[in-house]
């Protein structure tokens, strides 16, 4: 079996490695530079968050520490992202000069090892041809000597024929072969007898038939001519001897013959010699492609060719030299190893200037980056954004830093008048919660919550808004003693402009209040709903109107008068029943939407009335509970598009096609029932990345039964039907939760610990808390509920 020259060689495992730590190099290089460019971008965006105000300042702090972090792993990072560039790039061209010089030092050796086998044999086979033509047997004995001459040589077999058959069958003539004995066919070394059989041996009948026929082709007549000259000139020759004759004709034919024989005898050995040029060798020894024997050696041989001068036979004998490339190899070796050791200091001393150009250049980079992020400190730690009015960072480099200074400029510039609207915004929020009645904190704060009971009733009201201003809004109020007067209003849109609205319709509310008087004139609520939406009709307002209902509730007797605007839709739990139900009031326009006049042309506001039986709860809730949706997710917590049947088609709540799910009436309904019946809720969702069978329980049957549990556990189911758990969430991942949530969920839901185990103090807010490593979709639209249950 054949090998590759450096099949188990050193060389070709240091080539395989270098070739493997190139690519590891490079792709180490590449990857480093990436991370490191998205380092700089993650910065600039955690800088830009901090400007922005995005986070709380306890995640400020925390997101500080790790700007500081990533600064400081920068210049490692550019340092050593730099080495392996240089690495990578002084491997990419050490290695193609490595292969190449190692070919090329290859090629050499082995060309010098053919050469001087090629001279030794050339040498041997012509002593040979003139001892076996000249039957100098003896004289054959000292040629294999003279291997002296190459190092690499182990030992010289020289084989002719038998000079008694003169039939060459590869007998031994010469030899110093140390194991001859095991190749020959006689227990003693017999010269001329003894015949050799080697690895050459299976090749000698097709090379002596091949070399014998080429001969006689390029040869052709000129034996015969030598036997026609021969023999004239014996005719000659004895003639002239028995005539006694001394013609010089003769004398000169016999030169002239004489002179042509040694002419064909030339021309025939310059033949032979053209015929046995070169050197063959097994195996075959190519200087493009050198392979070895797994024993590491070659034997060249050469054939002894010349014409006996009686027949047209040319093939006698041949040369063996068997040779060792142990020497060769370990030339090789020592040469690749001072191959290696040249190209790794030339590595280090590119490494170390790489490193030290890496460095400066880290230093340069990174000095402004740090004059950013000291800034930036500033914006953190300044609580009223407001004096960052004329605070700015200067860095004097022109290049992206430079940019990204600017860009920070002009974001605190934005965020200075962020704060002066932001502090009008939470005025206005803050404004807007003053008309709802709910509870204060010790400061004196609108909490989330507000509730009043007494022998023939309690009411509960929760109200969480979204961002911003806007126009849900909800009141009760004793006006005797016995009636209540209660409002549910949805301003449509949100901002400013809904706000206002809704604060007119609480102030118009409030009034009605004040001078309601228990007269037959009190009991017509509709005049109050005439006078809303002739205010904000005449506000002209474009798509602006407020949908609500008014109610009169009589404690002692249970009736509740209804007047509505648009909202024509009752929510009542029946104790008798034990279910939740729909009451639809006569369907009229919103107001603002039409004139008095055009609505008492279809109709007009009309009191409807409706009695609670003891146990009865009244609901009244805008479309923010209903509405609330999670977005669809994959196992990977991608966001998705239903596509569960053809587009268009029902699929459970929703229909294919669509990349959202609604809270929805119907789960409304069902957590009703459950807590009033004090049983268990699951709550499903679809298209959920935690899992399709993934349910979240509630466990209701510890329940009270009351109105604050019916709404509680609205508004906590709510939370959680929004909320999901990634598990790449981290504590950067957090949700703000009202602790009166927080508190029923850790009461009702089973899966507490796995969702809200994780809490941290708010720190703007004490009636608040995060959950931290869990994620949520965000709430579109204020949760505004109002209930009432008859005791």
């Amino acid at each position: 079996m054949i090998h590759p020259i450096f099949s188990i060689e050193i060389g070709d495992l240091v080539l395989g490695s270098l070739i493997i730590l190139c690519g590891m190099g490079l792709f180490a290089a590449v990857r480093g530079i990436i991370s490191a460019i998205k380092e700089s971008a993650s910065i600039r965006l955690d800088a830009a968050a901090l400007v922005t105000g995005d986070l709380m300042p306890i995640e400020k702090k925390k997101r500080m520490a790790r700007i500081n972090k990533r600064v400081s792993g920068l210049r490692v990072k550019l340092v050593s992202f730099t080495i392996a560039l240089v690495l990578a790039v002084d491997i990419m061209t050490s290695v193609p000069l490595y292969i190449m010089m190692t070919k090329s030092q290859r090629q050499t050796l082995a060309k010098g090892l053919s050469d001087r086998a090629t001279v030794l044999l050339d040498g041997l086979a012509a002593n040979a041809r003139v001892f076996l033509s000249q039957g100098k047997i003896d004289d054959i004995s000292f040629l294999p000597a003279q291997m002296a001459s190459i190092p690499e040589a182990m030992h010289v077999t020289i084989t002719g024929y038998n000079t008694d058959t003169l039939v060459y069958e590869d007998q031994v003539w010469a030899t110093n072969d140390p194991n001859i004995l095991r190749k020959i066919d006689s227990q003693t070394l017999r010269p001329g007898f003894s015949r050799l059989t080697d690895a050459v041996s299976p090749r000698l009948d097709a090379l002596i038939f091949d070399l014998n026929t080429l001969a006689r082709e390029r040869v052709g007549e000129t034996p015969k001519n030598i036997f026609s000259l021969r023999r004239e000139g014996s005719i000659l020759a004895r003639s002239s001897e028995t005539e006694n004759n001394s013609n010089s004709e003769v004398f000169l034919r016999l030169e002239e013959i004489h002179d042509t024989l040694q002419l064909l005898d030339n021309r025939i050995n310059e033949t032979l010699s053209k015929i046995t040029a070169g050197i063959k060798s097994e195996p075959e020894y190519s200087l493009e492609n050198i392979l070895i024997s797994p024993n590491h050696r070659y034997i060249f041989f050469k054939p002894i060719m010349y014409w006996h001068g009686f027949e047209d036979k040319f093939f006698w004998g041949i040369v063996r030299l068997e040779v060792s490339v142990n020497s060769i190899l370990n030339e090789m070796k020592a040469q690749q190893r001072t191959l290696l050791k040249i190209n790794l200091l030339v590595a280090l001393a590119a490494q170390a200037i790489g490193a030290i150009g890496a460095f400066i250049l880290s230093t340069l980079i990174i000095r402004p980056v740090r004059q950013l992020v000291k800034f930036v400190e500033i914006i953190r730690d300044t609580e009223d954004k407001t004096r960052l009015s004329g605070v700015e960072v200067k860095i004097k480099t022109h290049d992206e830093l430079a940019r990204l200074g600017e860009t920070i400029n002009e974001m605190t510039h934005s965020l200075v008048d962020a704060a002066l609207a932001a502090s009008d915004l939470s005025i206005g929020k803050e404004i807007q919660k003053k008309f709802l009645p709910l509870e204060l904190d010790n400061e004196g704060n609108k909490l989330s919550s507000g509730f009043e009971e007494n022998i023939y009733l309690n009411i509960f009201g929760y109200y969480e808004g979204a961002k911003g201003v806007s126009g849900d809004y909800f009141d009760y109020h004793d006006l005797d003693g016995r009636y209540y007067a209660i409002i549910k209003c949805d301003v449509a849109g949100k901002g400013i402009p809904a706000a206002f609205i809704m604060i007119q319709v609480a102030t118009m509310f409030l009034n009605y209040c004040k001078q309601w008087e228990a007269t037959e004139k009190g009991m017509h609520i509709e005049e109050v709903v005439y006078q809303i939406n002739e205010f904000i009709e005449n506000l002209a307002f474009k798509d602006r109107f407020a949908a609500f209902t008014l109610c009169l509730y009589d404690s002692l007797t249970g009736k509740a008068r209804f007047c509505n605007a648009g909202d024509n839709i009752i929510h009542l739990y029946d104790a008798s029943e034990k279910r939740i139900k729909n009451l639809f009031l006569r369907e009229t326009p919103a107001a603002g939407v039409l004139s008095n006049p055009e609505v008492e042309s279809r109709g007009g506001y009309t009191v409807q009335t409706i009695n609670l039986d003891h146990g009865d709860i009244l609901l009244l809730f805008t479309d923010g509970i209903e509405e609330s949706i999670r977005k669809f997710r994959n196992g990977k917590f991608e966001e998705i598009i239903c596509a569960d049947g053809p587009e268009g088609t029902s699929h459970g709540n929703h229909v294919s096609g669509q990349a959202f799910e609604e809270m929805g009436f119907d789960r409304v309904q069902d957590i009703v029932n459950s807590v009033m019946n004090k049983e268990t809720y699951a709550l499903h969702k679809w298209h959920n990345g935690e899992g399709e069978d993934k349910e979240l329980i509630f466990d209701f049957r510890s329940s009270n039964g009351n109105i604050e549990d019916v709404i509680m556990a609205l508004i906590s189911v709510e939370k959680m039907f929004r909320c999901y758990y990634n598990p790449k969430a981290t504590g950067e991942n957090r949700v703000l939760v009202d602790r009166i949530v927080d508190a029923f969920l850790k009461k009702y839901f089973l899966q507490y610990r796995d969702y809200c185990s994780f809490t941290e103090e708010s720190p703007g807010n004490p009636a608040y808390i995060y959950y931290d490593s869990i994620m949520e979709d965000e709430q579109y639209d204020d949760l505004t509920i109002l209930g009432l249950k008859r005791k």
